[in-house]
């Protein structure tokens, strides 16, 4: 069969555009290098996970442990993936993956909606700090709100004993979430990856606010901006950092071929930052495991802007304070030193709003006896 000579203009332009773009993705961002290496290294991973999918008929992504769900009148709400094939979505299974790296899962669910959803980025063996927030900022006496929830997400280490401490710790408070990633500076980003993927399918939220242990939250001011804002807009909001420079040398140092360009994206300190629902899933099928950037949230600044996610500077985000400050805008501080630092903050923020409350009442009650 003999093609034209239309067809065969086609093709080579076809080829033309092709060999162009390859060119210049190599050029820029070495996408093809990656979906090559990606292909090869993970074609028998797919092979197994279609081979489960074909052998049963729908994937929890419940808890690992279902010992820890002492409460069987609990409500759950698990999301399950139906009558998947091999034309399924490759977003889908990439996050099946990602779930699976979830060695413990202790958190309780609800069919609550959150307003927001609280999510703290903690170190296995900061036992202590976890403790201080659940007493200070994270107990829900502490704040008027009660439409939200707080989870931790943890790593592993090479500590048995430390290990069965936080197991314990997880079957009591019923708040933390282990994921099979070795705690290192280096590997917080694939923690917020496991996470944000995590409370996606487990948790009904309008809003997160993802933070550090060494992070102080006021839950009261969140909510308010929160309810300020319009939710069928997509953006995360935080402190942003603008044309950062990229460190190739030092704790925070980034290759070239890490990171080509001498200036990071736009990007929300990752101390602190907020994001709508509909946000968290638009940004989940750009994360990548394997070639996630070491700095989180530098990370999750390029993806966000990959994604069409502008970060906004939101007044309220203080992520140097290192001398531990009060402002009545607060939303989250950072960082926090030490417990009488995050007891100062919760107990200031706590009078502030109590006094506005009581203020408010005292307007009200003074004009209706005014009027009477």
């Amino acid at each position: 069969m003999r093609l034209s000579f239309a067809q065969i203009l086609l093709a080579m332009g076809l080829l033309i555009i092709t060999t162009t773009f390859t060119t210049l993705v190599i050029k820029n961002n070495e996408y093809v290098d990656f979906a090559i290496l990606e292909i090869k290294k993970t074609a028998n991973e797919w092979k197994v996970v279609l081979n489960k999918f074909r052998n049963q008929n729908q994937i929890k992504t419940s808890s690992r442990n279902k010992g820890l769900m002492k409460n069987k009148n609990e409500k759950m709400k698990i999301k399950t993936f139906e009558n998947l094939t091999l034309n399924t979505d490759i977003d889908i299974l990439r996050q099946f993956l990602t779930l699976n790296l979830i060695k413990l899962d202790s958190i309780l669910k609800y069919r609550t909606t959150y307003k927001l959803l609280v999510m703290v980025m903690s170190q296995s063996r900061n036992i202590e700090r976890r403790k201080w927030i659940r007493k200070l900022w994270g107990n829900k006496s502490v704040w008027k709100s009660k439409k939200w929830r707080l989870v931790f997400v943890t790593g592993q280490e090479q500590d048995d004993k430390l290990m069965k401490k936080l197991t314990k710790e997880a079957e009591r408070y019923k708040d933390i979430l282990i994921v099979d990633v070795v705690e290192n500076i280096y590997h917080s980003t694939n923690k917020t990856i496991i996470g944000l993927t995590w409370v996606l399918h487990n948790i009904n939220f309008e809003y997160i606010l993802k933070a550090h242990d060494d992070t102080f939250v006021n839950i009261d001011n969140a909510i308010h901006f929160v309810e300020s804002i319009n939710k069928s807009f997509d953006a995360y909001y935080g402190d942003v950092h603008a044309d950062s420079l990229v460190h190739r040398t030092g704790v925070y140092a980034v290759t070239k071929r890490e990171h080509l360009l001498d200036k990071y994206d736009p990007y929300c300190s990752g101390s602190g930052f907020i994001m709508t629902n509909n946000s968290v899933s638009v940004i989940i099928p750009y994360f990548d495991l394997k070639r996630a950037l070491k700095i989180d949230d530098v990370y999750i600044g390029e993806i966000a802007l990959r994604a069409g996610i502008p970060a906004i500077h939101t007044q309220g985000f203080y992520m140097s304070n290192i001398e531990c400050e009060h402002e009545d805008d607060i939303i989250a501080s950072h960082p926090v030193k030490d417990f009488e630092c995050l007891k100062f903050l919760t107990n200031k923020s706590s009078q502030i709003n109590n006094i506005t409350e009581y203020i408010i009442i005292y307007i009200i009650l003074t004009f209706i006896k005014y009027i009477l």
